[in-house]
């Protein structure tokens, strides 16, 4: 469980408290795995979440960053989605309008495909550049011609002072120091003040209060509700501008600018009912499972051929912790680089929709129900007469 004496790598007020544990969990949910077996034989570690009671930060103390390397097989990608397009569409619109982004500089941490920054830059007529260990020029869709990629982790030099608008989504969780990385973008930007931060995380509160258990997997480190990541992100030198909920509040967005003056601002401490539901989540995410595990047996037992559809996080974590190889045999995803691969932990092979023409389930199983109504629409396109679920 959490390493005795561990303080908290954001506020460092507190010692975290231990809550929940899982162990064997696989480490990469989205490596593209070319055979069922080495989907099967994936590496592995655990989880051993700890909770901060001065900020709310849930943390992998169990995490060990040499687990975790991310290459050209890696692939997580939501943009094939058509409800994630617009999500994307208008963001960028907003961001451009919001702060005049326009002709500008950008810089994007963790930038994966290019795909947002070539919107941000396309939408704006802008500069990009992204930085991601696990970009793959072969593959990867063709980016405007001011926009330009570079293979490699983050680090300081990234960032400097000629940026107009740097943004950072959906890697700060995976970071073993999500502090200290907000710190070296701040010292990154320097003395300018008007460069703009947007940086977005998955909403802890999903898991903690939908019992989403789902979301939690080895890849990300922390679990951020909005106390701690203000915390954060303040801490590391810049003025919030807007903090919010978006995407059905799965995910949690900061704007933010460099502090004029240099702060040191007290943590923001979580709400108490939050504080509560991290102390119960053991004993309500095993009746979750439970009722999973039971909803799966029933479907068995009515004879029903399931599939799941979305090859992601939701879908490793679920089908690992339930123990599922055979129950559902295939796992529908509409980003074709996945398609021919094989889920990890689990093995299950990932299909495009157009193979559930020729050999149709009875149920499909939708792992993340902000797109039900999207995926019935292509069910209903395809002719394909299934019972949609979600778990």
């Amino acid at each position: 469980m959490v390493r005795p004496g561990m303080r908290c790598p954001v506020c460092d007020a507190a010692e975290l408290r231990p809550f929940y544990a899982q162990a064997g969990v696989p480490t990469h949910v989205g490596i593209l795995w070319p055979t069922r077996r080495e989907a099967l034989e994936c590496p592995r570690g655990d989880l051993e979440l700890g909770y901060c009671t001065t900020c709310g930060l849930v943390y992998n103390t169990g995490f060990d960053a040499s687990r975790n390397a991310y290459g050209h097989s890696y692939d997580n990608a939501l943009h094939f989605s058509a409800v994630f397009q617009d999500y994307e569409q208008n963001l960028a619109q907003r961001l451009i309008d919001t702060y005049g982004i326009r002709d500008a500089d950008v810089v994007e941490i963790g930038s994966g495909s290019g795909h947002f920054l070539g919107l941000v830059c396309a939408l704006g007529e802008n500069r990009g550049t992204g930085f991601d260990p696990s970009y793959d020029a072969e593959h990867a869709e063709p980016l405007p011609d001011r926009v330009r990629v570079v293979n490699e982790y983050f680090s300081r030099d990234h960032v400097d002072a000629e940026a107009d608008l740097v943004v950072c989504r959906h890697v700060l969780e995976h970071v073993a120091d999500p502090a200290g990385m907000l710190r070296s973008v701040r010292e990154g930007i320097g003395d300018r003040s008007d460069t703009v931060l947007y940086l977005e995380v998955p909403n802890g509160l999903l898991a903690l209060r939908r019992l989403s258990v789902g979301d939690l997997i080895y890849e990300h480190v922390s679990y951020f509700l909005a106390s701690s990541l203000r915390t954060a992100v303040e801490s590391a030198g810049f003025e919030i501008l807007d903090l919010r909920e978006s995407y059905d509040g799965q995910f949690l967005a900061v704007e933010a600018r460099p502090a004029e003056l240099p702060q040191r601002p007290s943590p923001t401490p979580p709400d108490p009912d939050v504080l509560a539901d991290i102390q119960a989540f053991d004993e309500r995410a095993r009746e979750r499972v439970t009722a999973w595990a039971d909803q799966l047996a029933q479907l068995a037992n009515d004879g029903e051929r399931v599939v799941a559809w979305g090859a992601g996080a939701k879908a490793v974590g679920v089908f690992n912790l339930l123990g599922v190889t055979d129950a559902v045999d295939r796992v529908v995803d509409v980003n074709p680089r996945k398609q021919g691969t094989f889920l990890a932990g689990t093995g299950q092979a990932v299909v495009a929709p157009e193979a559930l023409v020729t050999d149709p389930p009875g149920t499909v199983l939708v792992m993340n129900p902000y797109y039900a109504t999207e995926i019935g629409q292509t069910l209903a396109e395809l002719g394909v007469d299934a019972h949609i679920q979600t778990l």
